[in-house]
């Protein structure tokens, strides 16, 4: 049986939705035959909890913890220790792969660093990009060449691999992010929702699931909510207990907005679905937010059958558009006030929005994405 062996720089468990893309992706090509191993590093500060537990996926892939010299707990040289662990992965990372890997298995990544060592020594090396590079072009133009497969998020890299690395476009296959659409229809409504989680009934809620990033453009919808009328709630999910304290230094005092905190993966689906509305606010200031991502809590949100309200951004428009969703200008808290209250105001635009979501995000389950993957690596490599 070929091995496709996952590499993940990150915590495992985690708050960060890279650690959910790693579990949710080995799950998905497990079940479509592959023996999986998911090879993460012994980093401090994971959770507490079992990988397979949190983030409810089968126990059907083997996770392989490796040694690393992780540094980052320590309050200095935070640039300096990060590369240090994550040169350090990357070494352990091959070290293993030589001993337990073969020429016929797959090298699997979002991680350059680990994928480029790996190259020395495998050919079928696969590069998920998350990201795209703002400098040392050159460097990762000889990455890229070392490269048998590659996988984008949305056209806009698609255009840009084409443009500035001339890379083939035989070897790129487009591919967003995805959802357990299931997972998150669930059969609750919304008043036993707000029952369950304590919240209140007689309120309209704005939700926001996610981190608390500038980039995420929370600060907009934070501000948004001075827009909406008294009887509208702002509400948060997500963060790190460092963005929380923050983001409640500023926000907090606003009593139309409830900053909840983090909340484990298993239940979001819960508050998503105790929501009026469902708020993606990204800004159009970065490039992370404008080009380069694929939001995976976009995927979740079309799933929830709650309407969406989300910023009219290159990024967002690769799911969205205005048959599924409210789309308004990026950065604009009052034109994302205006777009909340017409999710909440105009219920039969709401419905149909809601349901074409629905229809759209089936195509992009783990497992449809796992085949089509695959697919595209068999295809060609004959």
């Amino acid at each position: 049986m070929k091995t496709l062996f996952l590499l993940f720089y990150g915590r495992l468990p985690s708050e960060k939705a890279a650690s959910l893309f790693a579990a949710k992706s080995c799950e998905a090509f497990a079940e479509e035959g592959l023996r999986v191993v998911l090879l993460a590093p012994r980093r401090l500060g994971r959770f507490n909890q079992d990988p397979y537990h949190y983030y409810r996926v089968k126990q059907n892939f083997e996770i392989v913890f490796l040694p690393v010299l992780d540094l980052l707990f320590l309050p200095i040289f935070k640039k300096l220790f990060f590369s240090v662990g994550f040169f350090s992965f990357s070494f352990s990372c091959v070290l293993y792969l030589k001993f337990k890997a073969r020429q016929q298995d797959v090298i699997y990544s979002n991680e350059s660093l680990p994928l480029l060592f790996a190259s020395l020594f495998f050919k079928n090396t696969f590069y998920e990009m998350h990201d795209f590079p703002e400098s040392k072009l050159s460097l990762f133009g000889i990455f890229l060449k070392r490269m048998r497969w590659m996988l984008v998020h949305n056209q806009w890299k698609m255009n840009r691999l084409r443009e500035v690395f001339k890379v083939n476009a035989d070897k790129i296959i487009y591919e967003a992010n995805a959802v357990d659409a299931d997972e998150f229809d669930i059969a609750v409504n919304k008043d036993e929702a707000r029952r369950n989680l304590a919240l209140p009934l007689d309120k309209k809620i704005a939700m926001y699931t996610g981190h608390l990033y500038g980039w995420k453009g929370v600060d907009t919808l934070a501000q948004a909510a001075a827009n909406l009328p008294a009887d509208y709630l702002v509400v948060f999910i997500g963060g790190t207990e460092k963005d929380i304290k923050s983001f409640k230094g500023k926000y907090g005092s606003d009593s139309r907005i409830l900053i909840a905190g983090h909340k484990k993966h298993s239940e979001i689906p819960l508050w998503q679905k105790a929501a009026d509305v469902l708020v993606l606010p990204n800004t159009a200031k970065e490039n992370i937010s404008k080009y380069y991502t694929s939001p995976m809590k976009l995927f979740e949100y079309m799933a929830s059958r709650v309407p969406i309200v989300a910023t009219d951004i290159p990024s967002v428009r690769e799911m969205l558009n205005d048959t599924n969703a409210i789309i308004v200008p990026p950065d604009d808290p009052e034109s994302m006030a205006k777009g909340i209250i017409e999710a909440l105001e105009n219920n039969n635009n709401s419905r149909r929005i809601v349901e074409k979501a629905y229809q759209d995000v089936k195509l992009h389950t783990w497992s449809e994405r796992a085949k089509r993957i695959l697919n595209f690596m068999e295809k060609s490599a004959t």
